[in-house]
């Protein structure tokens, strides 16, 4: 075989899809290893999430001038990354940038080995606490050892691929001993492994000229029972959030930044370049790192996943469908816990001040700032990308997967869930529109869950939610209606004339999921047991029900229906008292209160 002195663009470019591609292919065995720095079974799916983007950002751009493909893998890398060991390769992409040789038309072995050894220092400095044993040594040692193929005259890329290769894999061995959670769990490295996997991708193709001729990469086994058993306590509980943002500004201090953030958590990484920074932390403050965050410039692609769920949920899955919601269903968050519910968290904004509900804001923060604040929150759909990287993720440990999200009358958040999965091109990701929301949804999402608990398979589920979705009622008072009107809903005029008559709408949810006025009571004294009066002749009274009853900020009153619900229900098979979100509250005001209620006969 003729030797390979040197890469174009277009050839460098054909090796590193070849090498995500040997990636992507691998990520349920990266997600089945990963147990550092955390066992939240995710490395795979951020990997190939950081390195898709890859794909998707050098796809249409120039081949020919090597160093702004660099530049554009790497600011695609960045603006892609998730997870720790995604960022720390964004990281190393960068430092390739900054070290080819900008005069580079062609890339021969001595300007790759400077690129590699400058990514591997950049991949260091980007880490406040850089850990042997990871990723971070298998990139040392690879780059160490072509730059010492390299002193010994060797030109040509297969010979020094193939090498540097073998250096890898001895390093990715050798991690099981260097560190004590890999050594328990008898595993590699899932970071070290991936960046192994990326090298072999890369060698392969350069070695046998075509991605066509690639064969799939094997697939090693390992035992998901036994790595549970092990690890099933793992998570730090005091750094249990994986919080993620990207800043773009005109000059960022990444040094500065660092060390603002570093006593926030651990595992923090920040990576990038002077005006494009990605942060990675594992801490229990999301809304304080994103504010610190905020101070160095403008926030994109906040995200801050509960590792604890994510470990609880993956470690005692015996499930056959994984059961997904949105932040707009309202349950108590001991019973998300319990029955392993996903959540994709929707976005608040007061004027400019972004917030991820249920995350970085609280409901009673929200309820505060709602009274205190002079813009009026908006509430927005979570992003294409959150749902793609949930599904990316599901799909990795459960067979199949139902998303269950509040009207599509009232959000786009359905629409952006079945663009992701559509995205995704699995046909085992069915979506299910609850047509209402907050408490409502929650009982659509916990009679979901219960069933995927006992075993049911996904079309049963379905046709059990059709079912019932028609018979879950729900009820609304919204006592003050200065929210409604400051948010749009509700004119000036119409509000004088209701406080004017001392009247309190009561909403429900009609026409496959549109807020409907169903009727006014009197306000002036026990609106409380008027409304369960109402709720009483609406029901059918042989039946037996599961019911929550949720208020905004005023739990006196919610308390009170409760009491009422009590004695004019006979046949209640569990009653629950549940704060309501801003999905609702943005629009309802903090007054608001009501419940929902599921006849069991349906479970």
């Amino acid at each position: 075989m003729n030797k390979i002195t040197y890469l174009d663009g277009m050839r460098w470019y054909r090796a590193l899809i070849a090498g995500i591609r040997h990636v992507i292919a691998r990520q349920d065995y990266l997600n089945n290893i990963n147990v550092f720095p955390v066992p939240d079974r995710d490395t795979g799916t951020n990997m190939a999430l950081t390195l898709s983007a890859v794909i998707e950002g050098t796809f249409a751009a120039p081949k020919h001038h090597l160093p702004q493909l660099f530049t554009t893998i790497a600011e695609s890398a960045l603006s892609g990354a998730r997870g720790n060991s995604g960022t720390i390769l964004a990281q190393f992409f960068q430092g390739m940038a900054e070290g080819i040789d900008q005069e580079c038309g062609k890339m021969e072995p001595r300007h790759f080995a400077v690129a590699v050894s400058h990514g591997v220092q950049s991949s260091y400095n980007a880490l406040s606490q850089p850990k042997e044993g990871t990723i971070l040594t298998v990139l040392k040692d690879f780059s160490l050892h072509i730059s010492q193929t390299i002193a010994k005259n060797h030109t040509d890329f297969v010979n020094l691929l193939h090498l540097g290769l073998d250096a890898a894999k001895k390093s990715l061995q050798k991690t099981t001993q260097q560190l004590k959670e890999l050594k328990k769990a008898h595993v590699v490295d899932a970071g070290a492994q991936g960046f192994v996997d990326l090298l072999q991708g890369i060698y392969d193709f350069i070695h046998h000229g075509s991605l066509d001729q690639l064969e799939p990469p094997a697939t090693n086994s390992i035992s998901k029972e036994q790595m549970s058993q092990e690890l099933s306590h793992a998570v730090d509980e005091a750094h249990r959030f994986c919080t993620e943002c990207l800043i773009t500004a005109d000059h960022i201090d990444q040094h500065t930044l660092r060390q603002t953030l570093e006593n926030l958590g651990d595992s923090l990484v920040v990576a990038g370049s002077k005006k494009k920074a990605k942060v990675h932390i594992h801490t229990n403050n999301p809304a304080h790192v994103f504010a610190i965050c905020r101070t160095h410039g403008h926030l994109q692609d906040e995200k801050a996943d509960d590792m604890i769920q994510q470990q609880r949920a993956i470690n005692h899955q015996r499930n056959e469908v994984a059961i997904l919601t949105d932040s707009g269903a309202d349950l108590p968050q001991e019973l998300i816990a319990k029955l392993d519910i996903h959540v994709v968290p929707l976005q608040l904004f007061f004027d400019k001040q972004c917030f991820i509900d249920k995350v970085t804001i609280t409901s009673e923060e929200f309820y505060q700032l709602l009274k205190t604040n002079p813009h009026h929150p908006t509430t927005s759909q979570p992003s294409l990308g959150d749902f793609y990287r949930q599904y990316q993720y599901l799909s990795s440990h459960y067979p199949s997967i139902i998303a269950i999200h509040l009207a599509r009358k009232i959000s786009g958040t359905i629409s952006a869930s079945e663009q992701a999965a559509q995205k995704i091109g699995l046909n085992n990701i069915a979506i299910f529109d609850a047509q209402c929301t907050s408490v409502a949804q929650g009982l659509l999402v916990q009679l979901a869950a219960e069933a995927a608990k006992r075993g049911a398979k996904q079309q049963e589920i379905l046709e059990l939610l059709t079912a019932q979705r028609n018979h879950t009622k729900f009820y609304a008072a919204i006592p003050d209606l200065t929210y409604m009107t400051r948010g749009g809903r509700l004119s000036t005029s119409k509000k004088r004339l209701l406080e004017f008559l001392h009247l309190v709408p009561i909403i429900s949810f009609k026409d496959e999921g549109k807020p409907s006025l169903i009727t006014c009571l009197w306000r002036k004294r026990n609106l409380s047991k008027k409304l369960a009066k109402l709720i009483q002749q609406q029901t059918d009274l042989t039946k037996t029900y599961r019911i929550l009853v949720s208020h905004c900020d005023n739990e006196s009153a919610a308390n009170e229906l409760k009491h009422y619900i009590e004695k004019f229900i006979p046949n209640i098979e569990s009653i629950t008292l549940s704060r309501t979100g801003a999905t609702l509250g943005a629009h309802g005001g903090p007054q608001t209160f009501g419940l929902a209620l599921q006849p069991v006969s349906w479970t």
